[in-house]
C-alpha cells in the first residue's frame, strides 16, 4: 500500500540537511536511457497502457545491423512522460554532485524528496509534488525495457538482449527497509545496466539549470538525444534525421503535409533554436522524392558548452587549458567545418553546388560559402533573390553573408514587386479561368443544340415510320391533331393576334412532333439520351 505524504511530513522531510556535496554545472546521464527514447514527451500522464516501440540502424565493427527496443508499462502504470524525465534528471543530479570526488555509486542511493523538488525549483511544502514523486519512483521500477542488442554494458563492453528495468528497487520514506527498519528518506537500487554504465563513465553532459527553462515538452524530450545525434555530426555541420523515425523515437503522430508538420515541431524546434541547443532546423523532402527529414544545425551551446566542459576538466586536474586532439571537435564549429569541406563538397547537390558558385561570385571565401550552403540552403536561396533589392555600401559579400546568418526579412522594394507579380498572376489566373469558363460553357451549348437536332431528326424518322407500320392509329393521331386545333380556334377566349400566336405554335413542327411523342408514348430526349 502507497503511503500517502501529508504535508506535515513533507515540511519534516523539506527540513532535513542535503549538504555535503558540491555542484556541478553539467549532470552526467547514463547514455542508453537517452538513446532509447525511454520517455516520451507529454503533458499530462499516458493513460493508455501500450508499449511503445523504437527500431533504429547501428553500425557495429564495420557492418550496419537493424537493433530495436520496446518500452512496456506495466498495467497499472503508464509511459514514462517528460514529466519523468525532469525527476530522472534531478536524480542524476544527485549522483552527478555526490560522485565528485571520484568515488563508484552504490547501491542503494538515498534521498529526501525535498532533495529533488528543490533540484527542480519546486516548491517543497505542497503534498502533491511529494505524490508525484512516488508515482515517478513507481513508474521507474515497474516498466520493463525489453532490448534487442540495444542496450550496452560499458563494462563488459557487449550489446544485450534481454529484459530490463532503470530501477530495480525503491523505497519510498515511511516505508519498511530490507533490514526491517523505516526507510527516513527514499531509497533507490539501480539496475544492474545502470550501475554498470554510470560508474564506467557511459554518460552524457547535459546543462541542468538551462534544461528546467524549456517550456515545450517536445524540446524537453530532444535535449539529452540531442546531445548524441549532433556529437555525431559535428563534421558535416548538421544533423538529418527521418520524420517518421523522428516520430517514432518521440513517440507522437506523424503527419503528412509540410505545413502540419512545421506547425507541429516549431514550438519546440524554435525553443531549441532560442536557448542554442540548435541554429536553426528545417523540415525537407527526403532522398526518396516523397518522405520528410528534419534538418538540425549545430547550435552555439552546443560548442560553448563543449569548451566549458573543457576549462572544467582541466581546472580539476590542474594540468591547464590544453586540450586532447581528440577534443578539439568540441571547441571550434569553424575547425571542424575546414576539416569536413571536401567530405561536405562530395555531398552537395547540383542545386547545392549551384549556390556555393553565386556566393563564390559575390566574394565569399570558399570555406564559408560551403557552410552556410550545408547547414541553410534554403536561406542561402532567399538572400540571393533578396541581394539585388538591398543597397550594397561597401562590402557585398559581408552583407551577405551577415543577410543569412541573421535571416535577415526581404527588403520592401522586393516586396512591392513580388506584389506586383503576384497581383498580375492572380489576374491573369482570373482572365485564364474566366475564359475557360466561356469555353466550357459554349461547348456545353454546342453539345446541347447537337443533341436536340439529332433527337429532332429521330422523332421525324419514328413519324415517318409509324405512319406507314401503323395507319389506323397514325390516322387517329391525325384525327386528335385536328380535334385540337378546332378546340384552340373555337376558344372565346382566343383572339385576333392573340388566336394567330396560339395557332402558328400549335402548328410548329416541333410542338406537332411533341404531341407525336405523348400519343405513341415515345421516348423523352433524356430517355432517348440515355439509350443513344
Amino acid at each position: 500500500m502507497k503511503k500517502k505524504t501529508s504535508k506535515s511530513e513533507a515540511k519534516i522531510e523539506a527540513t532535513q540537511e542535503t549538504s555535503g556535496f558540491t555542484t556541478s554545472d553539467f549532470i552526467k546521464v547514463e547514455k542508453n536511457l537517452t538513446s532509447l527514447g525511454f520517455f516520451t514527451p507529454s503533458t499530462h500522464k499516458i493513460r493508455t497502457p501500450q508499449a511503445k516501440e523504437v527500431s533504429f540502424t547501428r553500425t557495429h565493427e564495420g557492418k550496419r545491423e537493424r537493433v530495436s527496443v520496446t518500452i512496456a508499462p506495466s498495467v497499472l502504470s503508464s509511459l514514462p512522460t517528460t514529466a519523468d524525465q525532469d525527476k530522472y534528471l534531478a536524480f542524476q543530479k544527485i549522483i552527478t554532485d555526490r560522485r565528485q570526488d571520484g568515488e563508484a555509486i552504490r547501491n542503494p542511493i538515498s534521498f529526501t524528496s525535498a532533495e529533488l523538488l528543490r533540484s527542480l525549483d519546486r516548491r517543497v511544502d505542497a503534498g502533491k509534488n511529494y505524490d508525484d514523486i512516488e508515482s515517478w519512483l513507481d513508474r521507474m521500477t515497474s516498466t520493463t525495457v525489453i532490448s534487442k542488442s540495444a542496450v550496452y554494458f560499458a563494462g563488459r563492453k557487449s550489446w544485450a538482449t534481454d529484459r530490463f528495468h532503470v530501477f530495480e528497487r525503491a523505497v519510498s520514506i515511511g516505508q519498511e527497509l530490507p533490514d526491517g527498519t523505516v526507510a527516513d528518506k527514499n531509497y533507490v537500487w539501480l539496475s544492474e545496466w545502470q550501475l554498470e554504465n554510470i560508474n564506467n563513465n557511459y554518460v552524457l553532459p547535459i546543462d541542468f539549470e538551462t534544461y528546467k527553462q524549456l517550456k515545450n515538452y517536445i524540446s524537453k524530450a530532444l535535449v539529452p538525444i540531442l546531445q548524441v545525434w549532433l556529437y555525431t555530426s559535428q563534421e558535416e555541420g548538421a544533423f538529418e534525421k527521418r520524420y517518421d523515425e523522428f516520430c517514432q523515437y518521440l513517440n507522437v503522430r506523424q503527419y503528412e503535409h509540410l505545413s502540419k508538420i512545421k506547425e507541429k515541431l516549431s514550438p519546440a524546434l524554435d525553443e531549441l533554436v532560442a536557448h542554442g541547443y540548435i541554429a536553426s532546423w528545417q523540415i525537407e523532402r527526403a532522398s526518396d522524392g516523397e518522405s520528410f527529414k528534419v534538418v538540425l544545425n549545430h547550435g552555439r551551446k552546443f560548442f560553448a558548452d563543449g569548451r566549458k566542459r573543457l576549462a572544467q576538466r582541466a581546472t580539476a586536474t590542474g594540468k591547464g587549458s590544453k586540450t586532447r586532439p581528440d577534443q578539439l571537435s568540441l571547441v571550434s564549429s569553424t575547425e571542424s567545418q575546414t576539416r569536413g569541406s571536401a567530405a561536405v563538397a562530395e555531398k552537395l547537390t547540383d542545386e547545392e553546388n549551384a549556390l556555393v558558385e553565386k556566393l563564390l561570385g559575390h566574394g565569399l571565401h570558399h570555406d564559408t560559402a560551403m557552410k552556410l550552403v550545408r547547414t541553410t540552403p534554403e536561406e542561402v536561396s532567399r538572400q540571393l533573390d533578396y541581394l539585388p533589392y538591398r543597397t550594397v555600401k561597401k562590402n557585398k559579400g559581408g552583407m551577405l553573408r551577415d543577410a543569412i546568418l541573421g535571416q535577415w526579412t526581404a527588403p520592401d522594394d522586393y516586396l512591392e514587386i513580388k506584389k506586383r507579380q503576384l497581383e498580375q498572376q492572380e489576374s491573369q489566373e482570373r482572365s485564364k479561368k474566366k475564359k475557360a469558363e466561356e469555353t466550357e460553357a459554349a461547348s456545353r451549348k454546342k453539345n446541347e443544340e447537337e443533341r436536340k437536332r439529332t433527337y429532332f431528326r429521330y422523332m421525324k424518322e419514328r413519324l415517318t415510320h409509324t405512319e406507314k407500320a401503323q395507319p389506323n392509329a397514325f390516322n387517329a393521331f391525325i384525327k386528335d391533331e385536328a380535334l385540337k386545333r378546332a378546340e384552340l380556334e373555337a376558344d372565346p377566349a382566343n383572339k385576333g393576334a392573340a388566336k394567330k400566336i396560339y395557332l402558328r405554335l400549335f402548328d410548329d413542327e416541333e410542338s406537332h412532333l411533341e404531341r407525336f411523342r405523348e400519343f405513341f408514348n415515345e421516348p423523352t430526349l433524356e430517355e432517348w439520351s440515355r439509350k443513344a
